[in-house]
């Protein structure tokens, strides 16, 4: 009989120590940001663009599925590329030169309303990429 509390202890004591704590967050935090920085180096820009939402391969370069105006920009359904808030173009070519994926902090789609703040050339959608400084 004396034998069946101190199991009930023991087990508690047992399930306590077993129990979530708030010291786990930070580690998954952590975890979560070296994979993002080992992802990051792996993964090419044009692949890291291509995963956006609404972003498409034509002709080997991401263009938006939805373009607000494609007759305004003729032949090119490139959309606008802005490294670091300076507008480099609509070339992809231009950008992956200027860029390596493993200095890629965010990558952005802007469409619609927001990319008219770049003006018709904008008009096919804004990819805008901020790097590591």
């Amino acid at each position: 009989m004396k034998l069946k509390p101190v199991l009930i202890i023991a087990l508690l004591l047992v399930l306590y120590a077993c129990g979530s704590s708030k010291s786990a967050e930070p580690k998954d935090a952590s975890l979560r940001e070296t994979m993002e920085d080992k992802n990051r180096m792996s993964v090419s820009l044009l692949n890291q663009i291509r995963r956006l939402p609404g972003v498409a391969l034509r002709n080997g370069v991401p263009v938006f599925t939805k373009t607000t105006n494609s007759i305004a920009a003729g032949n090119n359904f490139e959309p606008l590329y802005v490294l670091n808030d300076y507008i480099v173009g609509n070339s992809f070519r231009d950008i992956n030169q200027l860029v390596e994926n493993v200095n890629v902090a965010k990558i952005e789609a802007i469409t619609d309303s927001e990319a008219s703040f770049y003006g018709s050339r904008g008009a096919n959608g804004v990819i805008k990429i901020t790097t590591i400084k």
